[in-house]
């Protein structure tokens, strides 16, 4: 579960771990670092606004977004987002369901995209388990992804896994300018 004393911590270390990459390996980069955010966290409006428009939004989500805010890191690795509310709402292919992910699973999967990064692809969560996919050169059609089984993965158990991940690729980035898959 994903707490708000957890969001904290993991927000703080993620922006020490910015401000090391910046620091540390941007400096070198033969262009200036764009901006990079970590928060601020989503307005009660904007919460409502994304209950009202995807009521199946999975609590986790709801609080990433309440205790965190959105990620904006464009110069680490390829760039990763973690988007604000209103990202989340502008890939919103239908207002009464959720968007799905089809083929190469058998059961079609309601999902909520919440993040991408510069790479093009999109993070998505599932609405009934909390797994989180990677979905990499899918086709998006009525409101439903669907590709092969290397561009659709699942790469996080839940949530709180993804985001451990997250802070891992970034420490990562900070120490040696690489960057781990997400």
């Amino acid at each position: 579960m994903l707490t708000e004393r957890w969001l904290g911590e993991w927000a703080t270390q993620l922006q020490a771990a910015v401000e090391r990459a910046l620091r540390d390996v941007a400096l070198g980069f033969p262009f200036e670092a764009d901006d990079h955010r970590v928060g601020p966290p989503a307005s009660g409006a904007e919460l409502d606004l994304l209950r009202q428009r995807l009521p199946w939004t999975p609590d986790e989500l709801v609080a990433l977004h309440r205790h965190v805010g959105p990620v904006t890191l464009p110069d680490i690795g390829n760039g990763y987002f973690l988007h604000a509310p209103d990202g989340v709402l502008a890939v919103l292919d239908q207002q009464d369901r959720a968007d799905r992910i089809g083929e190469p699973f058998a059961e079609h999967m309601d999902v909520v995209v919440f993040g991408s990064n510069g790479g093009g692809d999109l993070y998505a969560i599932a609405v009934t388990d909390g797994r989180v996919f990677r979905l990499q050169d899918a086709s998006y059609i009525g409101g439903v992804y669907g590709g092969t089984n290397h561009g659709i993965t699942v790469v996080a158990a839940d949530l709180r896994d993804f985001l451990e991940r997250f802070l891992n690729a970034v420490n990562a980035f900070a120490m040696n300018g690489d960057i781990a898959d997400l």
